[in-house]
């Protein structure tokens, strides 16, 4: 009888969760960034990868990493032989909800097979997880790509290193953002697998980085390097649209505030990169003494990208996304970090929604700018509260075990 009760409960949250995406998918995202990925994708088909990623054409995909791109050119081959009579927007919305599902999925099967006591209400935020739904399937973004390859890299790593180390590389060539997971990776490689094994894949990684740069200079007359770094630091508002420390001081108007602006005797940018690097301590501490099991090492990377996303400025608000994801598989460990997934799943589906419906007016619900209200501060002193409790309690944990 439990059985059945556990199946039937099963079948409503995924069956809820299907819903939901169902209902996102039809909305109409964000038509600017959908046009972008579409526009790139199109390039790719229509000219050939090397034709695109060149010298003379590069600007086509805004300096942007090649692997979402190819994937999107192929996706809409395959998508419009089967179904052509989908559109292209709506077609890039289903591929982004696609890898948030196998993603759900794979977390889901994680979690399922561990004896917590309060494993069914951990399962259904997974599994319909509104805020990362809304960000893939309502608005139509990419991030589900470099977290899921991130996500597989630290999950096989516990198996085949070399796979691992791929994974990785693949996170690296969907967006720049993976680099901090990957930085982590191979930090934990030194602390938990040893110097050995740190230095076959440390070589695998350069040998693959080597690799494509070569491709690039031969076949595209471009530097793959100066591309990624090219792709990152457009933006120097303090926050664009982050729920975090600098939207907690100055509200809506971190978007009229330069980075580059002098406050405590340090530029913004210089002040949130050292505020960064101080909270990564405890994370570091903690990856040497305390992470060697999965849950403790991903522990280690949503913290990380949480604190990516409070502290450093020209923060977009969908940087929370990976943290939300990652935080799942650490929730396992005890209801405290539970109550921490629980809490960024709603602070983050507050500041998408808000930023969605505000900014871009394509959202159909409210329909009045909701940022310049002292709410969204509250949200981003609730998601600051959170980093300092984690870091606490990640130092806490390092000193017990060491």
């Amino acid at each position: 009888m439990q059985k059945l009760s556990n199946v039937f409960y099963l079948v409503l949250i995924i069956t809820a969760a299907l819903v939901l995406r169902w209902y996102f998918l039809g909305f109409p995202g964000f038509s600017f960034d959908l046009d972008q990925f579409i526009k790139w994708g199109n390039a790719i088909r229509n000219t050939g990868f090397w034709s695109v990623y060149s010298a003379q054409n590069v600007s086509i995909v805004d300096n942007y990493p090649p692997l979402i791109p190819i994937i999107t050119a192929w996706w809409f081959s395959f998508s419009q032989q089967l179904f052509p009579m989908v559109d292209l927007k709506m077609a890039f919305k289903i591929l982004q909800t696609i890898f948030e599902l196998v993603l759900t999925a794979i977390t889901a099967v994680y979690i399922y097979r561990t004896n917590i006591k309060y494993k069914g209400a951990l399962l259904a935020v997974v599994i319909i997880q509104p805020a990362v739904a809304f960000v893939s399937s309502a608005w139509g973004q990419a991030d589900v790509m470099f977290t899921l390859f991130l996500f597989l890299g630290f999950l096989v790593s516990q198996k085949n290193l070399p796979i691992a180390t791929v994974l990785m590389y693949l996170a690296i060539l969907a967006k720049p953002q993976a680099v901090l997971g990957v930085v982590i990776y191979f930090l934990f490689l030194i602390f938990a697998k040893g110097v050995k094994r740190f230095f076959y894949q440390a070589l695998l990684f350069i040998g693959l980085f080597i690799a494509t740069e070569v491709l690039f200079r031969i076949f595209g007359h471009i530097s793959f390097f100066t591309l990624l770094v090219g792709a990152m630091g457009f933006y120097k508002n303090i926050s664009l649209n982050a729920f975090n420390l600098w939207w907690l001081l100055h509200g809506a108007q971190s978007w009229n505030i330069q980075d580059t602006a002098s406050t405590a005797g340090l530029t913004y940018k210089s002040l949130g990169l050292v505020l960064f690097a101080i909270f990564e301590i405890p994370a570091i501490l903690y990856l040497i003494y305390k992470a060697k099991k999965l849950p403790e090492v991903l522990l280690v990377v949503a913290y990380s990208y949480l604190a990516f996303f409070i502290f450093p400025t020209e923060i977009h608000e969908r940087y929370l996304f990976p943290a939300v994801v990652l935080f799942a598989i650490p929730a396992i460990l005890n209801k405290g970090i539970f109550w921490v997934y629980l809490i960024l799943t709603v602070t983050f589906l507050l500041n998408v929604f808000a930023v969605l419906q505000s900014v871009y007016l394509e959202f159909p619900f409210l329909q009045f700018n909701m940022l310049p209200f002292i709410w969204t501060q509250l949200v981003a002193a609730i998601n600051v509260l959170v980093c300092v409790y984690l870091g606490i309690y990640l130092f806490y944990e390092t000193l017990k075990t060491s």
